[in-house]
């Protein structure tokens, strides 16, 4: 009893499931209610079915529903088939869908098309907004990051860039309605998908990868009450009965960039993203699995920094120049005998001086004035993985694998220039799993 009781005063986090549901009320032509009416909902791509028969209000509701084309049919003996195809369920949607049954022969059939979207009438969320995958890969998104897409609900800024040294620095901190950027969620398939330590996003999938993306930003369910700004909910594409997948390049350099007006050249940078989807069946109607591949690579050596080294003339021993009236370093010198000597000669030189000074950059200046860069060089790979198997019209089971790694060499160790040094590298990978469950337990709404 003591266990059970422990265990009954125990709380845990509920995951938000990207899943949306089906409801409605069965009427016939006079508008009278029908119970007992057999409602079925089919998802069009992988034939799941889920079956409810309406209560004695003629309500029924199906929940937990995979996203995708659905095709809803209602029968019951004495009046014909009602269907209505077309309808599309997005992340976290509810749509009403009242079913208008007419008197007949149940062999016949009364269709509908519905290519509009349902109205929502259960969330009262605000401000959200969906996009679709067709979408996400029509908008021009730099670099390909997903969430990019949120600044585009007009209510977010980006506050600031997460350091690379505690993150994967996949992408900004962003603050939605007037929160604070550490208040906003992100679920990938229902499962938490945050950087806790910055409040930015983990690495999301390539949009070529994403079947949904929802932004809400205010008035929220209890599913989403983990943080108190916005929640960003992302959907994995999942495999379908017809084989679907692309492959893709994109690329950026020096040929086609426009070169900032104040700069001396261009930017100089080199980035190709490459890649590729597949999705399919296993097993029609039953076991579904859709993989991907994005790999990045990104080049850059940007002459965009000044400083003052050691001339030619100094490594031998000769600070003439060093105070002349023409060099920054002349105001900041005392004119003390030693200094007004100008030349102290190789023999005073420190070896272990003169080592260092050979990995600073050559200066032709005769104040040692130089422009030099810190070189960029990182390959990017990511992988999601995900399976979905459908054991019954009351079960079904799904689970998503996702590897992003980032390699990001030490500049110093491309130039072996001194003044880079200040720069590191990145050597970071991250994984994240998720595995749903759905079972329906009964058929009676």
């Amino acid at each position: 009893m003591r266990l059970l009781a422990g265990i009954l005063l125990l709380s845990g986090a509920v995951l938000a499931q990207e899943v949306a549901q089906l409801s409605g009320i069965a009427t016939d032509q006079t508008g009278a209610v029908v119970p007992g009416v057999q409602v079925t909902a089919t998802q069009t791509e992988t034939g799941l079915k889920r079956t409810v028969i309406t209560d004695a209000a003629g309500y029924y509701v199906i929940p937990n529903l995979p996203l995708g084309p659905y095709r809803l049919e209602a029968t019951k003996m004495g009046f014909r088939t009602f269907v209505q195809t077309g309808v599309v369920l997005q992340v976290g949607t509810n749509p009403e869908i009242p079913l208008s049954l007419a008197v007949g022969n149940v062999s016949d059939q009364i269709i509908v098309e519905a290519n509009a979207s349902q109205v929502e009438t259960r969330s009262a969320g605000v401000g959200t907004t969906v996009v679709d995958t067709q979408r996400i890969l029509d908008l021009p998104l730099n670099g390909r990051q997903a969430t990019d897409l949120i600044p585009l609900s007009g209510l977010a800024v980006t506050t600031s860039a997460a350091p690379p040294t505690y993150t994967m620095n996949t992408g900004p901190n962003i603050a939605v309605a007037g929160g604070m950027s550490w208040s906003v969620q992100y679920n990938l398939d229902g499962a938490p998908h945050l950087d806790t330590y910055v409040g930015a996003s983990m690495p999301l999938p390539f949009p070529d990868a994403l079947q949904e993306f929802r932004l809400a930003t205010s008035a929220q369910d209890a599913t989403t009450g983990g943080h108190s700004g916005a929640t960003v909910d992302v959907v994995t594409r999942s495999g379908t009965n017809a084989f679907h997948g692309d492959l893709f390049e994109f690329f950026r350099n020096s040929d086609l960039n426009a070169r900032d007006f104040f700069a001396a050249g261009s930017d100089g940078l080199k980035r190709n993203q490459f890649g590729g989807t597949l999705g399919g069946r296993i097993i029609r109607d039953k076991l579904f699995l859709f993989l991907g591949y994005q790999g990045t690579t990104i080049r850059q050596n940007l002459v965009n920094q000044a400083a003052y080294v050691t001339t030619p003339a100094e490594l031998k021993g000769d600070f003439s120049q060093y105070i002349a009236a023409g060099c920054p370093s002349a105001s900041a010198v005392a004119t003390s005998p030693a200094v007004l000597s100008h030349f102290t000669g190789p023999f005073a030189m420190c070896p272990a001086a003169l080592k260092i000074a050979s990995y600073l950059p050559p200066s032709n200046n005769p104040c040692g004035f130089v422009l030099f860069g810190t070189p960029v060089n990182q390959n990017q790979n990511q992988a999601p993985l995900r399976v979905d198997y459908q054991l019954s019209s009351k079960n079904s089971l799904f689970a998503r694998y996702l590897i992003t790694r980032i390699d990001t060499k030490v500049p110093y160790s491309i130039t072996h220039n001194i003044l880079s040094t200040d720069q590191v590298g990145q050597n970071d990978q991250a994984q994240a799993l998720a595995v749903g469950d759905t079972y329906l337990i009964g058929t009676q709404t």
